[in-house]
């Protein structure tokens, strides 16, 4: 199965984990606090898969289009 891999701006990332089951119940709990229901993913730096971070995924940045914005590759570990 390949890897989805998706350009973020590691400022917009909303938290920083060691541990995934940490960092996929804190994005749940995000998730249900947050008034509009944006869709958020769990990434992993591919330099280090031992951080998992959680971003919107609208704040993807397209690195081809997007010239003001450089944006770090991480590999989505899972879809909120």
């Amino acid at each position: 199965m390949a890897s989805e891999i998706v350009f973020f701006n590691p400022g917009d990332s909303l938290g920083n984990f060691h541990d995934y089951n940490e960092a996929v119940r804190s994005g749940q709990l995000y998730r249900h606090k947050d008034e509009t229901p944006h869709e958020l993913v769990i990434a992993t730096d591919p330099k280090n898969d031992e951080e998992y971070l959680i971003f919107y995924a609208k704040d993807a940045v397209d690195p081809a289009n997007n010239k003001d914005k450089h944006g770090t590759k991480y590999n989505i570990s899972k879809h909120l």
